[in-house]
């Protein structure tokens, strides 16, 4: 079943983040939710038979702080066995669910090859810019765009105009189509409040009113919470010879990739949070292509907390910009 408690995941996200002693210190505001500890309950997969495993994975969900929420729709829960054993393939349905959703779009590229839309930085601005000095395309309207400029309009960049991230190569999106997933993508940043807001009576602006950058990474870090969940579930319980970890590893490289490309930056602030959610992605795409984990557990270890930890800052990086007049 795809029904899973996203909250609780995310709680396990914002939770595994603020105990980790391993992860890197970051200059960037912490979420004050990353505060309460929930401690998952670890097993020696080595010792346990399937029902063991599986019920140590419910205790440990249900030690973790929760919210008041209905379950709602995620892409993945690691169906649970025998670490131990290497024929417990996973059916194409789980190994369907590890996988995190996206939305199909039609090719950004023309006839020849290129990208179909392009525009000088004048005409993008004269004929597409709203009174509230956004521009923005929905995915149907191909928000993927050639921007022209230099002297001698020598310079071509690639920019996307949506408010998701793109795959231009896969032509795909990563989106909510929900709007219950979006409000309940929109909350769990609200959740995130940073440390330097802790105790002030907060005025946020609202989904609708965020940038195009601030909603794809509060879509974005709505639809990883599952995969990193279900990684953390690995560490947790040493279960690195299940036959998730390859996909769970494959997804966040994709994430990582070049041609995976964030919604353009349009204001000031978005400038600086563009620059932290490259940082983030980077690091997605680094934990996606680590090699041999099991030989490896500590290293890989030491970077998959400091993901977490640093996604957990991106969330509340975006708290805190929603949190200022644009």
């Amino acid at each position: 079943m795809k029904k899973y408690l996203l909250i609780v995941m995310v709680c396990g996200l914002l939770a595994a983040c603020s105990g980790n002693e391993n992860a890197s210190q970051n200059e960037g505001a912490e979420a004050a939710s990353s505060e309460n500890n929930a401690t998952a309950t670890s097993s020696n997969a080595n010792d346990t038979d399937q029902k063991e495993t599986e019920r140590a994975k419910e205790d440990s969900l249900k030690d973790e702080p929760q919210k008041d929420s209905k379950p709602a729709e995620t892409n993945s829960e690691i169906p649970t066995t025998d670490t131990t054993s290497q024929e417990n393939d996973l059916t194409d349905t789980e190994k369907e669910l590890l996988r995190i959703p996206t939305v199909s779009i039609e090719t950004p590229y023309g006839e020849d090859g290129n990208i179909e839309y392009e525009h000088t930085q004048k005409e993008i601005v004269e004929e597409y810019m709203d009174e509230d000095g956004r521009i923005y395309f929905a995915l149907d309207e191909k928000p993927i765009r050639t921007i022209v400029s230099g002297e001698n309009e020598n310079m071509r960049n690639i920019t996307n105009y949506g408010d998701a991230f793109i795959g231009i190569l896969e032509e795909e999106a990563y989106e909510l189509t929900d709007q219950k997933q979006i409000e309940e993508a929109y909350q769990l940043i609200l959740s995130a409040t940073p440390a330097q807001l802790q105790g002030e009576e907060l005025d946020y602006r609202s989904y609708e009113e965020a940038t195009n950058l601030e909603r794809g990474i509060t879509k974005m870090t709505y639809l990883i919470a599952p995969t990193l969940n279900d990684l953390d579930y690995i560490v947790q319980n040493q279960a690195y010879d299940h036959k998730a970890l390859p996909i769970l590893l494959e997804e966040l490289e994709s994430l990582g990739s070049p041609t995976l490309l964030p919604p353009a930056p349009q204001t000031a602030m978005d400038l600086q949070l563009f620059e932290n959610m490259q940082a983030v992605q980077g690091m997605w795409g680094q934990l996606g292509q680590f090699e041999n984990p099991k030989a490896n557990r500590a290293e890989f270890e030491q970077l998959y907390f400091q993901v977490r930890k640093e996604t957990l800052n991106l969330m509340a990086r975006v708290n805190y910009t929603l949190s200022e007049e644009i």
